[in-house]
């Protein structure tokens, strides 16, 4: 008897990190959660992921990364280019309510932006703000978030 392939959702996550020093990024309280994140979610059918990583954060936070990322580069007359992520993580997403376990393939970007004021989103964010790394040792996130803003904001 086979056994059934677990189904794969196509997400976009983006650390938005300040473009001055100190350092600091910008995470959202996440209701689902109940943990601090950076803005991000589900690829939508008509999205490539940089498409979904600027609707995301422009949901999220009220602010506008396009102009900080990479321009699509023609590669013919039906093709481009569009800017890979930094990372590629993929994570194991336990079952929850009537969703089943599934697996997230999360095309994580990273932003440097000037530190600006953002407008969290109400229905999925408790709270938003900026954080230093000091600052981010003390709130609940995920280790691969940990992980990635430890590099970031160290540099």
């Amino acid at each position: 008897m086979s056994q059934a392939k677990p189904i794969k959702h196509y997400t976009a996550t983006v650390y938005i990190i300040s473009d001055a020093k100190p350092r600091k990024a910008l995470l959202l309280h996440h209701v689902k959660h109940d943990m601090w994140t950076p803005p991000g979610g589900h690829q939508e059918p008509w999205e490539n992921p940089v498409e979904t990583a600027i609707r995301e954060t422009k949901e999220e936070t009220g602010i506008d990364i396009g102009p900080y990322l990479q321009p699509d580069i023609p590669a013919s007359g039906h093709a481009v280019y569009i800017q890979p992520p930094h990372h590629v993580l993929e994570a194991k997403i336990p079952a929850r309510d009537d969703e089943p376990e599934h697996y997230h393939l999360d095309m994580e970007y990273i932003v440097r932006i000037p530190e600006q004021a953002a407008v969290r989103e109400q229905v999925k964010a408790h709270n938003i703000g900026w954080f230093t790394l000091e600052e981010i040792e003390n709130l609940r996130t995920f280790e691969d978030i940990r992980t990635v803003l430890n590099q970031e904001l160290s540099q």
